[in-house]
């Protein structure tokens, strides 16, 4: 498997070229010395599906980056089960890239890429006219972590729809906010409310309204050079943004790994399909990342039935280990591959 496609279904590589890399400090022991050390900042919730269990703080809320788009996958499937979206339904490019604000480090560009849409311009399509399938959008939300697709998805099956999906998962008030919403605070950081409880609420508003108002559009794009340009800088946004717990997490990927909402399973597991250790029929993946924020949630399918999952969210993750993401994600999986890296783990979350 190529860790690059691994990360940018992550999310990672976009969290990585969003923001300037500063100063970094001496290099820390590892990500397994990192969890033993900020234990507070750990979530997990992960069973190998042979008895090899760990838990720690399930129910804790953390920021989820990228990895709740498998919320908007799950929305998206269930749309379709009730017959008011179709694979096949016919998008307008231009309608998707309304939502592209240009701060996914690249992803966008990747999404286009893959769906053979050229762009001269090295940003967004040629032909805004062009016509994609709604499932392409779903794929590329996923594999690419397109925030625009995201955003077109949850608008085109509902917000409450895509609450529904994580509900028959086993998680209710999944945050759903709009990921545009989020971005636009951070350009625009004085629209932000003081109260948090109302964040949603101004931060959908403020995405629905960038949609159809052009001065708004041109102060945003006035603004977009001024926004925090580093790590650290970007660290107190990333808190406020959209949250969940491991434990949620958890029962959605085990619900899709076990049959619920087929049509969002075989995107979760594209990124590792051709890349299957023996004994192992698929490997479903959606992760994330924003500044001090990396978030991991994998499924593994035997093909004896078995069906494990982990969940893996860390916050506070200081620069220099955030740039070897690619050391969490080994980690995360073998895990649920290997007993002997579960134990190592467990080692590190419970000492």
């Amino acid at each position: 498997m190529n860790r690059r496609q691994v990360l940018t279904a992550t999310g990672v590589v976009g969290a990585s070229m969003l923001i300037g890399t500063g100063q970094a400090a001496a290099e820390p022991k590892g990500w397994l010395g990192w969890i033993a050390g900020n234990r507070d900042h750990v979530g997990v919730v992960l069973d190998d599906g042979r008895g090899g269990r760990l838990s720690h703080r399930p129910h804790q809320e953390q920021v989820l980056a990228s990895a709740i788009k498998a919320v908007h996958a799950a929305g998206y499937a269930l749309a379709v089960e009730q017959g008011r979206a179709r694979p096949d339904e016919q998008v307008r490019v231009g309608d998707w890239e309304a939502y592209y604000l240009g701060l996914d480090g690249g992803a966008h560009q990747r999404a286009l890429t893959d769906l053979a849409i050229p762009f001269s311009n090295g940003v967004t399509a040629d032909d805004p006219d062009r016509l994609v399938p709604l499932d392409d959008l779903v794929k590329v939300a996923l594999v690419h972590s397109d925030n625009a697709a995201s955003d077109f998805v949850r608008t085109r099956v509902g917000d409450a729809t895509l609450r529904a999906a994580a509900l028959r998962c086993g998680w209710p008030g999944a945050d759903t906010r709009s990921i545009a919403g989020e971005m636009l605070l951070l350009i625009l950081p004085e629209r932000a409310p003081a109260n948090p409880a109302h964040r949603k609420r101004v931060g959908d508003a403020l995405a629905a309204q960038a949609l159809r108002d052009p001065q708004l559009q041109l102060e945003i794009i006035g603004r977009l050079p001024h926004i925090p340009s580093t790590y650290d800088g970007q660290r107190p946004w990333t808190r406020q943004t959209w949250r969940g717990s491991a434990a949620h997490l958890h029962r959605l990927h085990r619900s899709i790994a076990g049959g619920k909402f087929p049509a969002a399973r075989v995107h979760l597991e594209r990124a590792f399909a051709g890349s299957l250790p023996p004994g192992v029929k698929a490997i479903g993946f959606k992760g994330g990342a924003l500044p001090g924020v990396l978030t991991l949630a994998f499924t593994v399918r035997w093909e004896d039935g078995r069906i494990g999952t982990g969940v893996l969210l860390t916050e506070e993750v200081p620069l220099e280990l955030f740039s070897r993401e690619g050391e969490l994600v080994d980690l995360t999986l073998n895990a649920l591959l290997d007993p002997a890296a579960l134990r190592e783990l467990r080692d590190s979350v419970v000492g």
